[in-house]
């Protein structure tokens, strides 16, 4: 049973009938998920919620240690969030340019799905895209072979697989992967090797038949570190996550990584996340739409845009025990977005 506590009223002008409040949640997923460099089956998510008129609009945070960002300073800073204009996004960003992104992602998903609800259209019809079907990757965190062979093989009616892994031995539970499923293979290293390990890794991914490997070596070591790796991976697409935090970071990428992992909770919500995809494409690089262990109201906000990308990866509420949000449909992977306005998610 999920259980929220930390709930914080505000009223962001005085006198007026628009109001917000924050709220931590705690939720579970039904495995510990493992990367390469941590694992947890615990998650803190901050819930950002506006109100005018009756009507309200939900977004949700998603902070993580990685980025320097936990849920108490999202909340926190959301807790002092100013708006003024309900209507005016790109004004109320630049208000709180400052806070954290997980936060600015809060923010802006819920004034996306306010505004939305206010004119009775889906977030994708307000940004003027046509209905997304996505079909997601689902994934498998790090474990021991014969675990992992067995959940994948539980996961057949599924058609992508990511694979987390962390060192050789990950990669030979891999290829049993390969041996025993029909579903495509992704695999995510989260920075796990070094540069030079890194081209014999995906020399050997490539053997193995995989569709794509993102971020192999630390984001530390430079965009220059991609290069010579993915050359040696091509044709199979090298794909830039922690490297690629917002639009700013894409350039440098251009011309040594195939791709980026677009994420809402790293760059700041929809509208830097399309920032981020228009960048990319101008480029000419590929774009994965991915997420971290997120609720069913972070994974639609996402999946809002996810008919502008190559790859999608949002399996986030797919993961969870105890999700405290309802709308979004999932079925072995195809998430299917309900037809109602906003973000088409409410409370359980």
């Amino acid at each position: 049973m999920l259980r929220s506590y930390n709930a914080i009223p505000n009223r962001v002008e005085e006198g007026s009938d628009l109001e917000t409040s924050v709220k931590i949640v705690k939720v579970h997923t039904e495995r510990t998920f493992a990367i390469a460099r941590s694992s947890a089956d615990t998650f803190e998510r901050v819930i950002f919620e506006i109100s005018v008129d009756g009507v309200t609009g939900r977004g949700e945070a998603a902070p993580t240690s990685h980025y320097d960002q936990d849920a108490e300073g999202v909340a926190a800073a959301l807790e002092d969030v100013e708006v003024g204009d309900p209507w005016d996004i790109e004004g109320a960003l630049a208000r709180n340019s400052t806070m954290p992104p997980s936060a600015l992602t809060a923010l802006d998903n819920a004034m996306h799905d306010l505004a939305a609800r206010r004119l009775g259209v889906p977030v994708y019809r307000l940004l003027g895209l046509a209905r997304p079907e996505p079909v997601s990757a689902y994934t498998l965190g790090i474990a021991d072979r014969e675990t992992t062979v067995a959940y994948a093989k539980k996961l057949q009616a599924h058609r992508i697989l990511k694979v987390k892994v962390g060192g050789w031995d990950d990669i030979e539970t891999l290829r049993a992967v390969r041996e025993s499923s029909e579903a495509d293979l992704w695999v995510d290293a989260n920075e796990a090797f070094s540069p030079e390990e890194a081209i014999e890794v995906v020399t050997e991914l490539k053997g193995i038949g995989v569709g794509m490997i993102e971020q192999p070596v630390s984001a530390s070591a430079g965009p220059e570190s991609f290069q010579n790796l993915t050359e040696a991976a091509f044709p199979v697409p090298v794909i830039a996550d922690e490297s690629a935090i917002t639009a700013g970071d894409v350039p440098e990428l251009a011309g040594s990584v195939s791709g980026v992992n677009v994420k809402l909770a790293k760059c700041g919500g929809i509208r830097r996340a399309l920032e981020m995809i228009h960048t990319a494409r101008a480029y000419g690089m590929l774009v994965m739409l991915g997420c971290m262990v997120e609720t069913s109201l972070g994974i639609s906000a996402a999946a809002q845009i996810s008919g502008l990308v190559d790859f999608v990866d949002l399996d986030g509420a797919m993961l969870l025990a105890d999700d405290p949000y309802s709308g979004p449909l999932y079925e072995n992977g195809l998430i299917l977005l309900p037809d109602g306005p906003g973000l088409g998610v409410k409370p359980r």
